[in-house]
């Protein structure tokens, strides 16, 4: 039986073009979910726009090194500040979610704690606001379209001297390193540091891939699932941390204190036995390949 043909990579031209269409799609999401949630103050819409938000940074940081100098460094700075604002109302939320499913599995949860947590909350919509109100969008607007106006064939090969598949790769060699580095001390208990630097290098990589995706028309279905699994427990595992500080700041007094840093503490037991197994189960290789 004659093998099937290969398929063939898209030409440079089409690359660069899919490339420049996923950049302003991710930035046209953030302007999208930015009037939303000040028309609305929907709490969907919000941490939507913080999950666009890291879509778009995952999206910059990519196309950055093509772009030609300029304001790059003030998209960047605004960009990650917007994305930080945003991450205090998520912990608060994750916070309730997490402790009153604690309390539905039969644990008692003082209503001075929900109460706390609520005064924070409001205090995060708050800032919010404020912070969307101050964000620039017709500034970094035209920064967004300058920078995309100045990549195209012969400025990539001028200053690059890589082809776009080429640069591709690197990129997700580059991503991968660091995963490859920390996941064989991850699963020791001490090691939070790195366990909580493996979930930033897995979720910049799973965005990786969430771009290349459309960029070169392939299908990374396998190794999307797989990271996104890793992602989701390391990501629960960091929140427990988060959970920690919020607490921290809290007015509560010791018996409710105890009772919570005893279900953290289990929580976080039972979740890095989640991840050992995981490890074991589904080790994470490297899966980019031209």
């Amino acid at each position: 039986m004659t093998p099937k043909p290969t398929r063939l990579w898209p030409d440079s031209a089409t690359i660069l073009e899919r490339s420049k269409g996923v950049f302003f799609a991710q930035w046209d999401e953030v302007l999208r979910l930015r009037r939303a949630v000040i028309e609305t103050s929907n709490l969907d819409d919000i941490h939507d726009l913080r999950v666009a938000s890291r879509r778009f940074r995952a999206a910059l940081e990519l196309f950055y090194p093509l772009a030609l100098k300029g304001s790059k460094t003030e998209l960047r700075k605004n960009i990650r500040k917007l994305t930080r604002t945003l991450g205090g109302l998520r912990n608060v939320d994750e916070a309730l979610l997490f402790f009153r499913s604690s309390a539905q599995a039969g644990d008692r949860v003082d209503a001075r704690l929900y109460h706390a947590l609520s005064e924070l909350r409001k205090n995060e919509f708050k800032r919010i606001a404020k912070a969307l109100k101050a964000f620039d969008y017709c500034c970094l607007d035209r920064l967004v379209r300058e920078m995309v106006a100045g990549v195209n064939d012969d400025s990539i090969l001028k200053r690059n001297s890589i082809s776009l598949l080429a640069y591709f790769s690197d990129a997700s060699i580059r991503q991968y390193l660091p995963i490859h580095r920390l996941l064989a001390g991850s699963t020791v208990p001490e090691h939070r540091a790195s366990r909580h630097a493996l979930r930033i290098a897995i979720k910049k990589w799973r965005y990786f891939f969430e771009i290349i995706a459309t960029v070169l028309d392939r299908d990374y279905t396998p190794i999307l699932e797989l990271l996104k699994e890793y992602q989701s427990i390391l990501g629960r595992m960091n929140d427990i941390v988060e959970f920690k500080v919020l607490l921290r700041n809290l007015k509560l007094p010791p018996d409710e204190r105890e009772y919570t840093k005893v279900i953290l503490l289990a929580e976080d037991k039972r979740l890095l036995e989640s991840f050992t197994e995981l490890v074991e189960r589904k080790p994470l290789g490297y899966a980019f390949l031209i």
